[in-house]
């Protein structure tokens, strides 16, 4: 049984069934870009799974008895494919480790997550289903497309993240078009309220959210359940280069170096900077004053914070803690590293300002000037941070990020199994084993 679709559900279903059944046609820099993405959730889920609220999730289901052939990543459990959805999508987002995508049409800082909602729906999936390489890649990246074009749509933007999960686990689950393009209209209804949270658990929990609806969508689609939106909420300038253009290669993609907010990773550039180029000790700084827009002073609003998770979003603990210990880690965002005496002091002889302006060239610069004890004043300026678009990781800083965040949640061969089966995904013939090996 059909039905007439609005515009932007036939749009993209048109476009995802055109690549599931043609997974090998993704373009080879998309592919690219995906294979890091799918290797940073990885890295980003498994530094999650030790942290409190994500073994309190996964506790949580395991109580409810949930059985399936789907991993939950660094648990050593598997559990069904929604409810690994839930715990994977908020164990890539707890620790703000993940990757993001700049939205041109919100303000210059703003946060577009693709693949905490995508990467665990064609995980799941994949594993449960003994899915192709090529076709789980193709799904994520299509996922993670069609997030970054609706999350520029006001009035659908906040269910991007599980109508992107729909389609991806659409296109592995049930690839005609008629059954994605339900899938699509039934995720819509999946909304994010916007929302926003003091604590990193329920912030995260965005992320599985997305995820768990993108399955059911899809699980719920291909049983012939109808979705038509009564009237067509894109507009049409968001899907028209649908499949010509890629969202993911331009504007781009951004991997986190750091554990934090991405609006000031351009902060932590610009002291690393003056550290490597000046070798001078926390006790040598008299002052220091950190320039950004007004844009990244909104984003990065606590000024003295109260935990590890405000603590990523305050640019005068951030500066701090860089100056005293050079790059961040993720202990530096745990509620004990918050009331380290050593950075407080120099928090206290930071200053911040919204001095520079935002362009489409340098959306997040910073400028750090350090006034030393002994008079000499050092500058440095960064307008676009280790990882954007501009400044990509080369694949070693990946591959080193993903050692830092598994080294002691995977055994060496594991680590080296996983890093081969993300580079060469598109030769897999059944993606069940590399989905397993991420247990732990």
């Amino acid at each position: 049984m059909t039905t007439p679709q609005p515009d932007f559900t036939r749009q993209i279903a048109r476009f995802a069934a055109g690549i599931a059944a043609n997974p090998d046609d993704l373009p080879a820099p998309v592919a690219d870009i995906c294979r890091d993405m799918m290797l940073n959730a990885a890295a980003a889920a498994l530094a999650g799974a030790a942290h409190p609220d994500g073994i309190a999730l996964a506790r949580g289901l395991r109580a409810m008895g949930g059985n399936g052939r789907s991993t939950i990543i660094g648990m050593g459990q598997r559990t069904s494919p929604v409810y690994a959805a839930l715990v994977n999508g908020t164990l890539i987002r707890l620790l703000d480790y993940d990757d993001n995508l700049f939205n041109p049409a919100a303000a210059s800082a703003a946060q577009v997550n693709p693949t905490a909602a995508v990467f665990p729906a064609v995980m799941a999936l994949g594993e449960m289903h003994g899915y192709p390489g090529n076709s789980v890649l193709a799904a994520f990246a299509v996922g993670s497309e069609i997030i970054a074009r609706l999350s520029s749509a006001p009035q659908v933007a906040n269910a991007a993240g599980a109508i992107g999960a729909a389609i991806a686990a659409a296109m592995l689950f049930a690839p005609d078009e008629s059954t994605i393009a339900n899938a699509a209209g039934l995720a819509a209804s999946a909304a994010d309220s916007g929302i926003a949270y003091r604590d990193a658990g329920a912030a995260a929990t965005s992320g599985g959210h997305a995820a768990m609806h993108g399955v059911l969508a899809a699980i719920t689609a291909a049983e012939d359940i109808l979705a038509s939106p009564a009237h067509d909420p894109v507009p049409p300038d968001v899907l028209d280069d649908i499949g010509r253009d890629w969202r993911l290669l331009d504007p781009g993609v951004t991997i986190r170096l750091y554990p934090c907010h991405p609006a000031s990773h351009s902060v932590i550039d610009a002291v690393l900077g003056l550290l490597q180029l000046h070798r001078f000790e926390p006790n040598q700084v008299a002052s220091a004053h950190v320039g950004v827009t007004a844009e990244t002073l909104q984003c990065l609003s606590h000024h003295m914070p109260a935990d590890g998770w405000q603590a990523r979003t305050s640019i005068g603990f951030i500066a701090a803690a860089t100056l005293c210990h050079g790059q961040p880690l993720i202990n530096f965002f745990s509620d004990a590293a918050v009331r380290d005496e050593g950075v407080r002091a120099v928090m206290e002889r930071i200053s911040v300002e919204a001095t520079l302006p935002a362009s489409p060239l340098a959306s997040n610069p910073a400028e750090v000037s350090v006034t030393l004890t002994d008079g000499q004043v050092l500058r440095h300026r960064v307008d676009h941070s280790r990882g954007t678009p501009a400044v990509p990781l080369d694949p070693e800083e990946l591959e080193a990020k993903f050692l830092y965040c598994t080294r002691y949640i995977l055994p060496a061969d594991h680590i080296d199994e996983a890093i081969g089966s993300f580079r060469g995904i598109a030769e897999i013939e059944n993606v069940t084993g590399m989905a397993s090996v991420l247990g732990g």
